[in-house]
């Protein structure tokens, strides 16, 4: 029986085998690496950019003003819709039981390490992703697709000043407004709903004197620079995907699972990290 010929290649030479398993797992770890380090310069780079006094140009703070309208004014009624139901479930539920068992003391305890240190950054941060994360995205990769982004570079205008820079600091302030606005509804409005079901007897000033009491300087540290850190990449990812979006009909809308998946996993890991450090 005569032994299979070998395969040629258009020069002649045998066909070169494609990659094992280790090659493809090496290669998508080595673009996954280089993907990660691009983005991580991108971004610092942006945020070097947008820290100079002197770069905010006119039209760099009016679409900042813009975009902070959209992303923090008019996301405050879902985020209060939000917290009332965080407080009625939460901390309502916290004082309810403290009562129960005795332990009313440690109602501040409680409620800075679960509501204040960790649900009102991360819930405030998946609000401002499905309202705002998303039509970011979108707008940004309609920008690409139908050629607005090459018409500002061949105008010498940056796409990084006059679209990822107002965007991002806007998104970065709107959150942490946000995660205040949030923090302080759901807080009184547990407790407002303690008040009036009779499981409480401390006054307003007690109650937030409890609260108050058991934060310490990483706390009040912790509430600020979440957000802000959050916030700021939850907007240049969209940025990011919406820049490289593939140039079809169907582009954009195949960006948009990846950029909600994308700022979910950086909120959980800024959260993370944050929290350790604070």
């Amino acid at each position: 029986m005569k032994p299979p010929a070998h395969r040629l290649t258009a020069a002649g030479g045998p066909a070169a085998d494609g990659p094992g398993l280790l090659g493809r797992f090496g290669q998508r770890l080595i673009d996954a690496t280089s993907a990660t380090l691009l983005f991580s310069g991108d971004l610092s780079a942006t945020l070097a950019r947008g820290l100079g006094p002197g770069n905010w140009r006119r039209t760099m703070r009016v679409e900042f003003e813009r975009f902070f309208y959209l992303t923090g004014v008019r996301a405050i009624p879902a985020v209060i819709v939000t917290a009332l139901l965080v407080g009625l479930g939460l901390v309502l539920q916290i004082m309810y039981w403290s009562k129960l068992t005795g332990q009313e003391g440690v109602v501040g305890d409680f409620l800075v390490l679960v509501l204040i240190r960790e649900i009102s950054p991360v819930v405030t941060a998946l609000i401002v992703i499905g309202r705002s994360g998303s039509v970011m995205l979108d707008e940004v990769g309609h920008l690409k697709v139908g050629g607005q982004i090459r018409m500002l570079e061949s105008c010498g205008i940056d796409p990084t000043d006059h679209i990822a820079i107002p965007r991002c600091f806007a998104t970065a302030l709107a959150l942490f407004a946000l995660t205040m606005i949030f923090l302080h509804t759901a807080l009184w409005s547990g407790y407002l709903a303690a008040l009036l079901a009779s499981l409480t007897t401390i006054s307003p000033v007690e109650f937030a004197d409890a609260v108050l009491s058991k934060m310490g300087l990483g706390d009040h540290l912790l509430l600020v620079v979440k957000p802000i850190i959050t916030g700021f990449i939850i907007g240049y990812i969209a940025i990011w995907l919406g820049l490289r979006v593939d140039p079809s009909a169907l582009g954009v809308r195949r960006a948009l699972p990846s950029g909600f998946l994308y700022s979910l996993l950086a909120t959980l890991l800024v959260g993370i990290a944050v929290s350790a450090v604070l």
